[in-house]
This record gives structure tokens, sequence and C-alpha cells, in this order.
């Protein structure tokens, strides 16, 4: 049969030529060259799965450690309820961890606190302009503001707006009385208190607000809140109190007898407990899934026979299968709080068991999940641990108390002190921060009066409010005023007193002090551990087995002994292992993390063999179908030559001869 050919030895397109399907072979011949492609991509598929696998494990043990972390502090355990028995007379709250302890209280409130409050005869108009000049307003012993009045807001409305711009520690109203002269003037203090009275220097020009503001007179005296709490006489400048029954926030409504009634929050402690059992069924079930095989299906988890999953979870089931040491107390296992493993690997949690644990022994649940700290001696207390802290009775051996600076007068002031402009100000540096200049209010002071003014000035200082340094001005034993850091360690100081104060004072300008950090050792089975002291906080140093553990010693030099101070039981629960098992888990250069690096590798190499492959399938096919195009224009070319020969040979003459 003869193909036609476009030009000789040219074909226009694969296989029309010779007829040969170009296309087809070489499809067929590049079907068998790409399955190693398939085949990588069955591997990355598969490397994907156990990738999303980890990714479903690491979130699930995440959420599990944030529960153990939170479950590490003592106060989920330890809270206690505050019930009143009238709440029209007061409510209470008891805050976890405040040392309150459960029991009744009697209350009688005599009567809450007031605020004062002023008020001035009326006016005619808001918007009438009158006097200016300046109003210097303090309320107790808060810092003096002046209040400017100009042009722009000489009205009664005006002077209303200025002072609530001030910020001077009082509220500002216009009360419509209804009369001819309706615009009545008030002011409020903000804070209630027998103490916290309003103190106003009139400098306005003579005028309607002149007379306004001088005649402002009291209609409800600064009082403070008295009471009486089992007896015990209490009086106090707000009407939330805090400080009368520890850990207890009594909140003062109105006049009246009621009771307080403090106990235990069992409801909340057994829902902590409940948490933690929550949380360890939600991360076994996440690790079972995923390594489980189905028998039914014939089908397993992602991660079946995965050494770190399955032994991830071990792990875990081998910390609440101990019993804990060193706890203290009556429970040092989860049995006796009616938490157990079930014959599928679960926790289960007797509510009847756990009822009974927490009302018998409420005090020593928290030993069982949190950290805990217990000290023998008052003056040590437990105040925090780290991941590398080891369990155990600690034996604290102060060397050094640790103290406050203080700057003592060289001098003792008169026993009657005039301070006037020529005498007010002065400054201070208090924990390194300066007070700026400061002034003492005109008038005529004891010594005593002149410590507490010295006090209130510095503690209104801004700079050193928004520090957070304070002070407690007081005088010695020999009448010499003495100003005192409120920190502890050798951050706190009190330096570089000058003005034209300091004489009166008692000071020269040159008086100093500083405080020094506690210092200490702590040993654990006869093995002494070096610590560090950070004002009253002492921490275990790196590297030992009371590293991060942080202990609080607030006795003074005095009270400091020879040998050892103290002993300190301290202990982790399970909630506490757990976490510290947990973030390990997840740090980097662990197991999980190491196995997630290792297939994120392998992807990373397939994608380079895949790129690698189709390069060479490039290459292959070009070749394939540069050899079938020679080969369909050989069979063409040979084609062409046979219909050639064939046409030649049908016109050659036929030699006709007759035989004889």
């Amino acid at each position: 049969m003869a193909i036609s050919t476009t030009s000789t030895g040219n074909l226009s397109s694969a296989g029309l030529g010779s007829g040969l399907d170009v296309n087809g072979i070489v499809g067929s011949l590049m079907a068998v060259e790409q399955r190693p492609l398939t085949l990588l991509s069955k591997k990355e598929a598969s490397y994907q799965t156990q990738l999303t696998a980890y990714g479903s494990l690491k979130g699930a043990l995440s959420a599990f450690q944030n529960t153990m972390q939170s479950l590490s502090n003592a106060t989920a355990f330890q809270s206690l309820t505050a019930t009143s028995g009238d709440t029209a007379i007061l409510a209470a709250s008891a805050s976890a961890g405040g040392g309150a302890t459960a029991g009744s209280y009697a209350i009688h409130v005599g009567n809450i606190a007031h605020s004062q409050v002023l008020a001035a005869s009326g006016v005619a108009s808001l918007q009438n302009p009158t006097s200016t000049g300046t109003l210097s307003i303090r309320v107790g012993s808060g810092a003096l503001q002046t209040v400017t009045i100009d042009a722009s807001n000489n009205t009664l409305g005006g002077l209303r707006d200025a002072i609530n711009a001030a910020n001077a520690g009082v509220t500002a109203t216009v009360v419509n009385d209804g009369s001819a002269t309706p615009y009545k003037l008030v002011l409020s203090a903000n804070t209630t208190g027998a103490a916290n009275t309003i103190q106003i220097t009139n400098n306005l020009s003579a005028g309607e607000l002149y007379d306004t503001v001088a005649g402002l007179a009291q209609v409800r005296a600064a009082d403070d809140a008295a009471m009486t709490v089992n007896g015990v006489a209490v009086n106090s400048a707000s009407n939330t109190v805090s400080s009368v029954i520890p850990g207890v926030t009594l909140t003062l409504a109105a006049g009246g007898d009621t009771a307080v009634t403090v106990a235990n929050d069992t409801a909340s402690a057994q829902a902590a407990v409940a948490s933690f059992v929550k949380a360890y069924n939600d991360v076994n079930s996440t690790i079972s899934n995923l390594t489980a095989y189905d028998a039914k299906t014939k089908k397993g988890g992602p991660l079946l026979g995965d050494f770190t999953a399955q032994n991830l979870q071990v792990q875990i089931r081998n910390v609440l299968s101990q019993h804990l040491a060193g706890v203290g107390g009556s429970l040092s296992a989860l049995s006796q709080v009616g938490v157990s493993f079930q014959k599928d690997g679960t926790l289960a949690l007797d509510n009847t068991k756990l009822a009974a644990a927490t009302s018998s022994s409420f005090n020593d649940i928290a030993a069982l999940f949190a950290v805990q700290g217990k000290s023998n001696n008052s003056l040590l207390t437990f105040v925090s641990s780290a991941a590398k802290s080891t369990p155990g009775s600690y034996k604290v051996d102060i060397t050094a108390a640790a103290t406050r600076g203080s700057a003592t007068a060289t001098g003792a002031p008169a026993v009657s002190t005039v301070v006037d402009g020529s005498n007010d100000s002065f400054s201070v540096v208090i924990d390194s921060v300066s007070s700026g200049t400061l002034s003492l209010p005109h008038k005529t002071y004891t010594a005593s009066e002149l410590a507490g003014a010295l006090q209130t000035a510095i503690n209104s200082s801004a700079a050193l409010i928004a520090a957070g340094n304070s002070t407690t001005v007081a005088l010695d034993g020999s009448g010499k005023i003495a100003i005192t850091s409120q920190r502890y360690g050798t951050g706190s100081s009190v330096a570089t007193l000058t003005g034209t104060a300091i004489i009166p004072l008692g000071f020269s300008g040159g008086e100093t002090g500083a405080g020094i950090n506690v210092a200490g050792t702590f040993s654990l089975n006869g093995t002494t551990i070096a610590a560090s002291g950070n004002g009253q906080t002492l921490t275990g140093a790196t590297g030992t087995a009371g590293e991060g553990l942080q202990i609080k010693y607030t006795g003074t030099p005095a009270q400091v002994v020879s040998g050892v101070d103290g002993t300190l039981g301290f202990s982790g629960g399970y909630a506490t292992l757990l976490n510290k098992l947990a973030a390990s888990a997840l740090a980097d250069g662990s197991a999980l993390a190491g196995r997630s690096t290792g297939i994120n590798s392998s992807l990373t190499d397939i994608s380079a063999q895949r790129a690698r492959i189709n390069r060479q399938l490039t290459a292959t096919e070009a070749r394939y179908r540069a050899q079938f195009t020679a080969l369909d224009t050989m069979i063409s070319r040979l084609n062409s030559t046979s219909t050639f020969l064939t046409q030649q040979l049908a016109n050659m003459p036929v030699n006709n001869k007759s035989s004889n």
C-alpha cells in the first residue's frame, strides 16, 4: 500500500508517512516509565497522613498540657465560699489562697462609709460669665490640683467642667432645684472615709463664681464605716473591707446585724478533679484512635505500630499509676479520691467517693494534684517551683535577712515647725527613681505631724506611683525622721534629699540608705544547694536539685538563727507531673518533634525525586518521539521506493518472442 508524502523524507506529523501510531506508542511507553511517580505519590500520601496524625496528637497533647498546667496551681482545689446571711446589709466573697479559714463570723454594721458632699447657693444662669482666676483642690492627703478659670470657661457650667477635667478627686455637678436661682454647684468626694475631706483654696476674682465657691457648705459629712466582727470593733474608710477576715472581702451596704459563713468550696474542688479525668480521657482517646487496628474493617490508624505515640501513652499511664511521695497529707493515690483505670485504659470517676474525700480531706486534695510547699516556720513560705525542682524535704539555712533601704535625718525636727513658702519644697530619690519637686502643706506641725505630712507628700509623687515605689516615714527612738522604702533588697534605696524643706525636717541632704537581699542555702538529702537572693525571695541555683525552687523569708536580721531556720516540704502532684511530661513531649528536640521533622524531610526528598524523575521522563519522551518519528520517516521512504519500483516494473516493455 502506498502512503502519500508531502515531500521526500519529511512528514508533516508523526505517522503521516507510514501509518505508524507514534503518539499511541509513545503514550503507552511513557505510562510504563511513569510508574515510579505513582509509587512516590502513594508514599507521599502515606507521609502526609502520618504528619496530619502527628498534628492531631500534638493538638490533643497541647490541650492536655493546658489543663494540667491550670490544675498544677493549688488554688484550683482550695477555693472557699463566703456567704452573707443578709445581702442587704453586706455581701461577702472569699479568695482562694488568701488565708481564709472555714468558720462563722457575727457582723454588726453600725454605719457605712460616706464621702463628703458640699453644695453652694443657687445662681440664675449656667452661662453667666463672671470671675476668673484659680482654685486649688485637694481631697484628704491626695495631690493638690489647680483649676484655672479664664474667659473661656468663667461660667458655672465652665467651672463644673474644669473641676471634673482636673481629676482632683471630686465630681462636680450642677443641680436644678426649680427656684428663682435654681443652679447649685455640688462637689462630691470620689473616695469615702472621714479623712477624705474636700479642701479648696479660692483664688478667683470677685464675682458670682467666687461667691459660689466661697459659699460651699457641707450637706453630707465624710465618714468611716463602723462595724464589729465577732465583737471586735473595726473602722474602715471604705465600704469594701478586705483585711478584717483574712481572704474574705466584705462589701458593706447598710447598717444592721448579720453573719458571714466561710466554707470550703468542695464543689469547685470536685469540678477540678473531673476536669483532670476528662483531660486524660481526651488525650488517651486521641492516641488510641491514631494507633488502633480495627479488626472488622481490617484497617489500622495512621500511627499503628508507632513507638513514639505508644510510648507517650505508656508514660502518661505510668504517672497516674504511681503513688506520690512527700505530699505530706492523707492522700497519695488517685484511687483515694475515686479516680481509677478501666479495662479499656480510660479513667472513671466515682463521684460518691470523691465527695467523701473532699469532705474529710479537703486540705489534702490540692497536694494530690498541684504543686505544694509547706514550711514548719511561719517566716518561711513557699513561693513557686520550676520544671526541674526536685520534690522532697528541704532544710533552709538563712544567713542574712533582707532589709529595706532607709535614710535617717541627722537631727530631730523642732517640737513645733512652721512650714510656709520659704521652706516647703523638697525632692528625694526612692529606689533609684526621683520623686520630682514636692511640697508640704503650709501649717504649723508637731514632729509627728511633720513625718506624716512628709510621707503623704512622697507617696503622692506621680513618678514614684508610676514606678510602684512608696515609703513609710516615722520618728525613730531619738525623735529623728526616718524615710524607709517599702521594697526589700538591693533595689531598695533612699537618697538625694534636697530642697528648702530638708532643714526643718532635720536632714542635711547627705543621708542615704540601701537594702540587702536575703541570703542562704537549701539542702536536700544531706546535699547543700546554692541559692541566690532577690529581695526577700531565695531561689535554688540552676543545675541543682532545687533549681527554680523559691521561698520567701520575712524575718528580720534579729530573727535569723545559726544553722537551719526551717524545713520546707515540696511536692508535685499528678497534674504537675503530667504538665512536665507534656511540656517535655512537645518541646523542640523531643521524639515527637523528631518524628515530624523526619517526615517533613522525607516529603522534601520526595519532591526532589519527583522533580528529577519528571526531568528524566521529559528526556525519555523526547527520545522515544525522535526514534519513532525516524522510524516513521524510514518506513515512509521505503513505501515510496516500493511504489516507485512497482510502477517502473509495470511500465517495462514485455518481450513477446514466439517460440519455434
